[in-house]
């Protein structure tokens, strides 16, 4: 009965994975031919893995950061031979990671700065060729490179990270150890000391590499941009991860 069951409806008999195909959506903020997300059809289970980044980006954004952020600073910990995970710390990165990282930095390059720079999604998907005579797609990649290490970086990034860690810290701390300053204060106070260092190690490392990030498709932006970030929050972590 199953088999006739089955040449009277093959699709039903089909492993679920086999007969998938996926399109998704388009995003709000493009036009056609523009979006963020891409339609991708795929077949199987490892076809449904390896579209993924480019059918679900925010998705794939949020998971990478949060992993990423995690993982660079326990590289870090062992690398500066402790014998027990200090995950406190850690906890402050993966926090960092997933909130900052993962959520707002998507509205930050994905929303903000397509609106800011209106030719950039339409320049990252051009072929390279024409991406070299593009010359309002060029400008558009400086203006984006600017903003993000001279604006983003100095008064988002950095504020929000000490922020976060501040918090982390304020929880897991003594009573007889805190002060009576507003936990946002005592992470400004800690950030305005370290700013001019941080910043030039920002700007040292940031500055060529997102000449790159800006200019390949927008859908490998942010994963091409958490793996030059895993070099970047180890550096950090040494930098700040032991600061209470």
């Amino acid at each position: 009965m199953l088999r006739a069951a089955c040449q009277r409806f093959p699709s039903r008999c089909q492993n679920p994975w086999q007969r998938t195909r996926q399109k998704a959506s388009r995003p709000r903020l493009a036009g056609k031919g523009d979006g963020i997300s891409q339609e991708v059809e795929y077949d199987g289970l490892w076809g449904a893995i390896v579209t993924f980044p480019r059918r679900q980006p925010f998705a794939t954004n949020v998971i990478v950061a949060t992993v990423k952020t995690s993982v660079a600073d326990l590289i870090v910990q062992k690398a500066e031979g402790r014998e027990k995970i200090d995950w406190q710390r850690n906890g402050a990165f993966t926090a960092f990671g997933f909130a900052y990282l993962g959520i707002i930095q998507w509205f930050i390059y994905v929303t903000l700065f397509t609106r800011l720079c209106p030719q950039a999604i339409r320049f990252a998907n051009l072929p390279w060729a024409e991406k070299l005579k593009d010359r309002a797609g060029q400008i558009d990649l400086v203006k984006q490179t600017c903003l993000d290490n001279f604006v983003h970086y100095t008064f988002c990034y950095f504020p929000v990270f000490y922020v976060i860690k501040e918090g982390i810290n304020t929880i897991t701390a003594d009573k007889a150890s805190t002060t009576d300053d507003p936990l946002v204060s005592r992470a400004l106070k800690k950030y305005w000391k370290n700013a001019v260092q941080d910043n030039l190690y920002m700007w040292s490392l940031w500055v060529p590499f997102d000449l790159i990030i800006y200019a390949v498709p927008i859908w490998m932006r942010l994963p091409l941009n958490h793996g030059i970030s895993l070099a970047w929050t180890m550096i950090l972590s040494a930098l700040r991860g032991n600061e209470k």
